[in-house]
């Protein structure tokens, strides 16, 4: 998808560009959801892949002079949906965020249960903290209610800067009506104003293990459920800590980013942006 974008000039239907170390895209043919493309190697150009791409077709707007570091879950959907707003950013291993001077990047983002892919993260995780602490933007994605409430006999503490535990609540229903409790936070406002039809075409699901607690810090923004259930507002909480601030969302944002969700990408746009309106 980034790669299809950063042609320049734009390929047209049967146009061909040479790609490093040999091998070279051709785009087959455009429609108005999909482009097709071909990638081919060596002197006989033998296709070794071929897929549809999704064309994503988003008015998403960033602030200016980002630069978003990320320590990355199980898969590429969030490097890439960085990619593809244009946005500077550098994957960080655990040694980087214990050794690397963090204050160089506007937002950090820990991903979809990268405490539990990378257990030792929870041992920098002070790190984090300080980062935001000192003016930076730092952004959790959700984790499981047991990879992240405090658990002494795993040797693990409080995560958030402020209490915040999970529960094992879930809402299934993709479509469930969303209600924005705080319509006017900068967080839905800036630089992309979030409304309805950003949460519509979402696949699957809303969202995972929402909390079930926090502390009186956090901003719960938004609230939804699935019919007949209790309504549950710690989809996305947001909170200032000393000189900066500290994102928990336990929406899906990964599989609507992968799907090309238009809103999903306004959102991770926002959330990267929070602290520079």
């Amino acid at each position: 998808m980034s790669l299809v974008e950063s042609i320049s000039p734009p390929l047209a239907s049967g146009e061909s560009v040479d790609l490093p170390m040999n091998p070279r895209l051709r785009i087959e043919n455009f429609s108005n959801i999909e482009v097709s493309a071909a990638v081919e190697k060596g002197k006989t150009r033998s296709v070794v892949a071929k897929a549809n791409l999704p064309i994503i077709k988003s008015d998403a707007r960033v602030a200016p002079s980002l630069r978003v570091g990320y320590i990355r879950g199980f898969d590429f959907s969030l490097p890439n949906a960085l990619n593809a707003l244009g946005v500077e950013s550098k994957e960080l291993t655990v040694d980087e965020v214990k050794t690397a001077e963090l204050s160089k990047y506007t937002s950090i983002i820990v991903d979809n249960r990268v405490y539990e892919s990378q257990p030792e993260l929870i041992a920098a995780n002070p790190k984090l903290l300080d980062y935001a602490n000192a003016g930076g933007n730092l952004i959790v994605f959700y984790h499981k209610s047991d990879e992240w409430n405090p658990d002494p006999r795993r040797n693990r503490p409080q995560l958030a800067p402020y209490k915040l535990l999970l529960g094992n609540e879930r809402i299934t229903d993709e479509n469930a009506p969303i209600t924005f409790l705080e319509p006017q936070h900068p967080l839905l406002n800036f630089p992309n104003k979030l409304g309805q039809e950003d949460f519509k075409d979402w696949i699957q699901e809303r969202g995972l293990y929402y909390p079930r607690e926090w502390d009186p810090q956090f901003h719960a923004l938004l609230q939804s459920n699935d019919p007949g259930e209790t309504p549950l507002k710690g989809g996305l909480l947001v909170a200032d800590y000393g000189k900066g601030h500290y994102i928990y969302t336990s929406m899906v944002w990964y599989r609507q980013l992968r799907a090309g969700v238009p809103g999903a990408y306004r959102m991770l746009a926002n959330m990267i942006s929070y602290g520079r309106h």
